[in-house]
């Protein structure tokens, strides 16, 4: 008798928990599929039609929102004459995810750039990494899980709890002429750059968060050197460039941004197009961060970024 009230209560638990699991999975998925003509994350799609349609030899851009924000790839590829896309999206990503995404846009022949902002970390943020997986189920594998199995299927659950906080997202009408629209899937060009910032309000950007004694560099490197192998076993060159960042960060990080420096000329595989200050640019020119240009500074930026390829004959 004990054993049949047992199983009985074992069943009634069971099955609430597969309703309960059951109702989160639809929302999650309801929501997501909703989110995608909207969500941020979900210009990776995009950005690999894009990468997919232009021919080889190209440019591929990857890195951190500090190339999605600092580059004109129309510009790019008029000094250049190769077709460029943009594929650079958030930090918080990782270098391992990033790159591991490329991977598969990258063919013989093409010219690889990679900029990293200097705080990147090489697993990056697994929830970031989800929210893009959730668009592009291709880079599921790419998902930095460190914690296990039992940590794997945790990040997942929160990943699918945290769902509702998006339905703001599948409402929101973002557009680009929109002065406070900035952070959405149309928010970029069709080779990737973001200009939803040319119009929109102007920050007051600067780092006041004090000196910066040391910079992450071993992991990110070693990183770095592996796909660089990878990529250029492919056929492809593959090039290296410092972030975009506000005169206020650099001056707080300066000794620490010359230890890097040396390091990454003495161990990083990828050929250095520029020096670290030759990236640097005033507070004003930045838009909502220390690693975010406006319109005339990418322009710029972009110049330098043509001249020194151009200058190494590509």
């Amino acid at each position: 008798m004990e054993f049949k009230l047992l199983r009985k209560i074992v069943f009634k638990v069971l099955l609430l928990a597969i309703i309960v699991f059951g109702f989160i999975e639809l929302s999650y998925r309801v929501i997501t599929a909703g989110c995608a003509k909207n969500a941020f994350t979900a210009a990776l799609v995009d950005k690999h039609h894009y990468a997919n349609s232009i021919s080889t030899p190209k440019i591929v851009l990857v890195g951190g929102s500090n190339l999605a924000f600092g580059i004109n790839s129309a510009t790019l590829r008029e000094r250049t004459g190769l077709p460029v896309v943009n594929m650079a999206l958030l930090a918080p990503l990782g270098i391992h995810f990033i790159l591991s995404d490329a991977a598969a846009y990258v063919k013989k022949g093409d010219i690889v750039i990679m900029s990293f902002e200097y705080n990147i970390t090489v697993n990056g943020d697994i929830e970031s990494q989800l929210y893009v997986a959730d668009f592009t189920p291709e880079d599921g594998p790419f998902v930095t899980d460190t914690s296990g199995l039992t940590g794997k299927w945790k990040s997942r659950l929160l990943h699918r709890l945290h769902a509702p906080a998006k339905i703001e997202t599948v409402f929101e009408k973002p557009s680009v002429d929109d002065p406070y629209s900035i952070y959405f899937r149309g928010a970029f060009t069709k080779e990737g750059d973001i200009v939803s910032q040319l119009n929109n309000y102007k920050g007051n950007v600067h780092d006041g968060n004090g000196p910066i004694s040391t910079l992450p560099f071993r992991k990110q490197i070693e990183s770095m050197n592996a796909f660089t192998k990878q990529f250029e076993d492919k056929g492809a060159r593959v090039f290296f460039l410092y972030p975009t960042v506000a005169e206020s960060f650099y001056q707080n990080a300066t000794t620490a941004i010359y230890d890097l420096d040396k390091n990454f000329d003495k161990h990083l595989k990828a050929r250095i197009l520029s020096k670290p200050q030759q990236s640097v640019y005033a507070d004003s020119s930045c838009f909502d961060t220390v690693f975010h240009l406006n319109g005339r500074a990418r322009d710029i930026h972009t110049e330098k970024v043509a001249s020194a390829l151009l200058a190494i004959g590509i």
